[in-house]
C-alpha cells in the first residue's frame, strides 16, 4: 500500500521501503475497509454496538483479570524470583520481631525503617531451622541486598520508593556498612587465558584426587571448559545445551585442503529479563594437526554424540567414518543428520544410582554440580585464586576486546550485552595488562611477559593445600566449642532425649566442617608467604632446584586402564601426515566413548582398617589383575559371609579395584549392600546378578538371591 507525498500530488507516492516514508496515524486502511465492505455506510453507535461478538461485561471482567494476574509483572529468572522471595520473607519477619504488620509497613515506610531493617539484616547470625548464617562480609553485597528491596517493595506496593527517599538510603547504606565494618574491596575478577584453561583442563582429565561418579563427568567437565571458553556464554546457557543447538557439517576448504568438521553451537537460554534474546550461533571449524587435542570441542562434543548414538546414520559410528565421507560436486557442505528423538536431549546430563551402580538420565546438569568441581579442579591445579565459571568469561571477554578484528558491537552480540558500558563495567579487569612503561619510552612491549604476570597461573603452586592431612582434620576436635557440645551430647545420649542428642550430633558435625574449613582457608593464606621465605633460605644455603622435566605420563595403577587410554590419546602429539593425525583424533574420541560409562565413585564411608588395607594390596602386588578378580569370584560363591560384594564384583563399569574391594567385615558389607543397592531399586527397574548371569523380579528375589547364594545378610533392607 502507498501513502501520497506530504504537500505534492495525489498521484506521487512513496514506497513504505522509502526512508523518508512515515506513517500518517490518521490515514484510513482502505484496503481493509473495502474488505469488510463497509465503505461506503455510515455506522451509527447503536448500529455498532450490534456487530460485537462479546457483550462489554467480557471485556470489563477480562481487563480486571490481567490487573490482578502475574501477567503485568516483570518476568524475571528464577534465580532472582527466589533471592527477591528471600527479601520479601526477611521483612516479615524483621516486622514479626518488631510486631508490626509487613504489608501496612510497606505501604508507610521510611528512610529509618529500611536503616533498620538492613542493620537487623546484618546482625542476624541464625537462619531458618537454626541454620548458622555465612554474615556479609562486603559493601557491595549490601548494594545487592537494596536493589532487591526495591524491587520487593513495588512487587509489593506497585509503586517505586520514592526519588528522595532513595538518595537518602545512598548516604544511610554507607554508614551501615562502616558500622558492621563491611569491607567495601571488590573482588578481583582475574581472567582465564588460554595457558590457564589448558592447565585445567590437563589436571580434570588426569587427576586421581577427584573421583567422578561416572566417567561422563569428567568429559562434561572438559567440554563445559571449553565451550564457556571459546563462547563465552554463562554457565546457564552452557549447561541447556541440548542437541537440537548442534548442526554437525562437512566443510569444503575454499583454499582447496581437507575438508574440515565444522560444529555449530546455538545458545538460546541467555538471561530472561524482559524476554529471552535472539539466540547466537558459534561457527566453530575443525583445527588439522592441533597441537593440543585437549583444547579441541571437536573431539569431546563428537565423542559425547557417539556415545550418545544420536546420528541418524546407522553406519556412522566413528571420527574415522567421517573421514572418508566426501561432498558431491557442485556442493559446499554435507550436514549430518541428527536423531530427531535426541533433539530435546541435553548434553550435560545427571547421573541417577540404580540398584548395580549409576546410570545417565535425562535430567540437566545443575550448576550446583559443576561449579564445586571447576573449583576443586583449580586447588588440585595449585591456583591461588578460585576457579570460576566466570573465570572463562572474563578471559574470552578480555580476549575479544583485544582482537582487531572483534569489534565493540560484535563483543557486545557475543556477551549478549546491551552495550560497551556493561563490559567496562562488569568485565574489564582493574589490572592494567598493557606495558604502559614500554608505551610512554617508545620501547617495543614486552606483550609475553605482560600476559605472564596477568593470568592466572602466575600465582600456580602444584603444592600448595588444597585438603587437610588428617592430623590438622583431627585436630578441631580440641576447639573449646567443640568440647563443650561433646560434653553437652554425652548428657543427652539416653533413650528418653534420642532426638535431642540426634539434632545436637548434627550441630556438632556442622561445627566441625565450619572450623576445617576455616583452618583451610587460614593454612591457605599462610602458605606462599612462609613457602617463599623457605625457598629464599634454602636457595641462599647452596641448594640448587633440580632442572630435570618428567618427559611421560605417569599412567597411575589408581586409574583404570580405560582412564589410562584417554589420558594417552588426548595428550599425543600431532600427527606428521593426514592420515596419522585422522588415526590420532579417532583414538582420541574412541578412548573417549569407552570412557563415558566408566563408575569411578568410591563406597562411602566404608573404608578398610589398615591391615586390611595392607593385605589387599600384598595380595594385588602377588597377583596380576586378572587372577585377583577370578579369586574374588570364587570368594563370593565359596565363603559362608563373604567380604566382597557381588553386585559390585560384576559390574564391569568399575575398576579391578573397585570391584574387588573387600570390606572389614560382612556386617560392613551388608551396611553397603543396603545402602547402595538396595536403596536405590526403581519402580520397574530390571534386577540382574552379573556373576550369576540371572535375572531377578524383584527386591525381595535380590535379598534372597545374596543371601542364599552369595551369603550377603540385608535383613531390614
Amino acid at each position: 500500500m502507498h501513502r501520497c507525498a506530504s504537500g505534492g500530488d495525489s498521484s506521487s507516492s512513496v514506497s513504505e521501503d522509502d526512508p523518508d516514508y512515515v506513517t500518517d496515524l490518521t490515514d484510513v486502511d482502505e484496503d481493509a475497509i473495502e474488505d469488510d465492505k463497509m465503505s461506503d455506510v455510515q455506522i451509527t453507535d447503536e448500529g455498532y454496538l450490534q456487530w460485537q461478538d462479546r457483550p462489554p461485561e467480557y471485556y470489563l471482567a477480562h481487563a480486571e483479570e490481567v490487573n490482578k494476574s502475574d501477567v503485568v509483572r516483570i518476568s524475571y529468572a528464577d534465580s532472582s524470583t527466589l533471592q527477591f522471595n528471600g527479601i520479601e520473607e526477611q521483612w516479615r519477619q524483621y516486622c514479626v520481631y518488631l510486631g508490626k504488620d509487613p504489608i501496612k509497613s510497606f505501604d508507610a515506610i521510611t528512610t529509618g525503617d529500611m536503616s533498620s531493617f538492613f542493620r537487623w539484616k546484618l546482625s542476624r547470625q541464625r537462619g531458618k531451622g537454626g541454620r548458622k548464617l555465612r554474615g556479609t562480609k562486603v559493601s557491595t553485597s549490601l548494594e545487592t541486598y537494596w536493589k532487591q528491596f526495591r524491587l520487593v517493595y513495588k512487587r509489593a506496593t506497585g509503586r517505586d520508593i520514592s526519588g528522595d527517599m532513595t538518595h537518602q538510603m545512598h548516604e544511610v547504606l554507607r554508614r551501615v556498612a562502616t558500622d558492621h565494618g563491611l569491607s567495601d574491596r571488590k573482588r578481583e575478577k582475574l581472567p582465564m587465558d588460554v595457558e590457564d584453561v589448558r592447565e585445567v583442563l590437563q589436571t580434570n582429565l588426569t587427576t586421581t584426587e577427584i573421583a567422578y561418579r561416572v566417567g561422563r563427568y569428567r568429559i562434561q567437565t572438559c567440554f563445559f571448559l571449553q565451550g564457556g571458553f571459546i563462547t563465552a556464554n554463562r554457565p546457564g546457557a552452557l549447561l541447556k545445551l541440548q542437541y537440537r543447538h548442534i548442526v554437525v557439517t562437512i566443510l569444503r576448504d575454499p583454499k582447496g585442503g581437507p575438508h574440515r568438521i565444522l560444529l555449530e553451537l546455538t545458545y538460546e537460554f541467555t538471561k530472561t529479563y524482559l524476554g529471552t534474546k535472539d539466540p547466537n550461533t558459534f561457527p566453530i571449524p575443525e583445527i588439522l594437526f592441533d597441537p593440543s587435542l585437549i583444547l579441541s570441542p571437536h573431539v569431546f562434543l563428537l565423542g559425547l554424540m557417539f556415545a550418545d548414538n544420536v546420528f541418524i546414520t546407522p553406519s556412522l559410528q566413528s571420527y574415522e567414518d567421517l573421514s572418508k565421507l566426501d561432498i558431491r560436486p557442485g556442493c559446499n557442505a554435507l550436514q549430518l543428520p541428527l536423531k530427531p528423538e535426541m533433539a530435546d536431549t541435553y548434553v550435560f546430563r545427571q547421573c541417577v544410582p540404580t540398584s548395580t551402580g549409576w546410570k545417565i538420565s535425562n535430567n540437566p546438569l545443575p550448576d550446583s554440580t559443576i561449579r564445586p568441581s571447576i573449583k576443586k579442579i583449580g586447588e588440585i591445579t595449585g591456583f591461588l585464586q578460585v576457579a570460576r565459571p566466570y573465570c572463562l568469561r572474563y578471559g574470552s571477554g578480555k580476549a575479544f576486546d583485544e582482537n582487531g578484528n572483534i569489534s565493540d558491537a560484535l563483543r557486545n552480540l557475543i556477551m549478549q550485552h546491551a552495550d560497551t558500558r556493561t563490559f567496562l563495567r562488569h568485565y574489564l579487569s582493574r589490572r592494567v595488562t598493557a606495558d604502559t612503561q614500554a608505551i610512554v619510552r617508545g620501547l617495543e612491549a614486552q606483550d609475553h611477559i605482560m600476559r605472564a604476570a596477568c593470568r592466572m597461573s602466575r600465582w600456580i603452586d602444584p603444592e600448595r593445600p588444597w585438603r587437610l592431612t588428617a592430623e590438622q582434620s583431627l585436630s578441631v576436635n580440641e576447639d573449646p566449642r567443640i568440647q563443650k557440645l561433646l560434653r553437652q551430647a554425652k548428657l543427652k545420649d539416653k533413650p528418653s532425649r534420642r532426638d535431642e542428642y540426634k539434632q545436637l550430633r548434627g550441630e556438632i558435625n556442622k561445627e566441625k566442617q565450619r572450623l576445617r574449613h576455616a583452618l583451610l582457608i587460614q593454612i591457605r593464606r599462610d602458605w606462599d608467604r612462609e613457602q617463599a621465605v623457605k625457598d629464599i633460605e634454602r636457595q641462599l644455603s647452596g641448594v640448587k632446584y633440580s632442572q630435570e622435566i618428567k618427559k611421560t605420563l605417569n599412567l597411575s595403577p589408581e586409574r583404570t586402564p580405560q582412564h589410562n587410554r584417554l589420558i594417552e590419546t588426548v595428550l599425543s602429539l600431532p600427527g606428521s601426515t593426514l592420515e596419522e593425525e585422522v588415526r590420532r583424533r579417532n583414538a582420541a574420541i574412541n578412548a573417549i566413548i569407552a570412557y563415558c560409562g566408566i563408575e569411578e565413585g568410591g563406597y562411602g564411608r566404608v573404608r578398610s582398617a589398615p591391615s586390611a588395607v595392607k593385605r589387599e594390596e600384598s595380595r594385588e602386588a602377588i597377583n596380576p589383575p586378572i587372577k585377583a578378580l577370578e579369586a574374588a569370584k570364587v570368594l563370593v560363591y565359596r565363603d559362608k559371609r563373604p567380604k566382597i560384594c557381588f553386585l559390585c564384583l560384576g559390574n564391569e563399569n568399575l575398576s579391578i579395584k573397585q570391584r574387588i574391594f573387600s570390606f572389614c567385615t560382612p556386617g560392613d558389607l551388608s551396611k553397603h549392600f543396603k545402602r547402595k543397592h538396595l536403596s536405590n531399586i526403581r519402580e520397574g527397574e530390571k534386577i540382574q546378578c552379573r556373576l550369576c548371569k540371572v535375572a531377578l523380579a524383584h527386591k525381595m528375589h535380590l535379598q534372597r538371591h545374596a543371601h542364599e547364594v552369595h551369603g550377603t545378610v540385608s535383613i531390614g533392607g
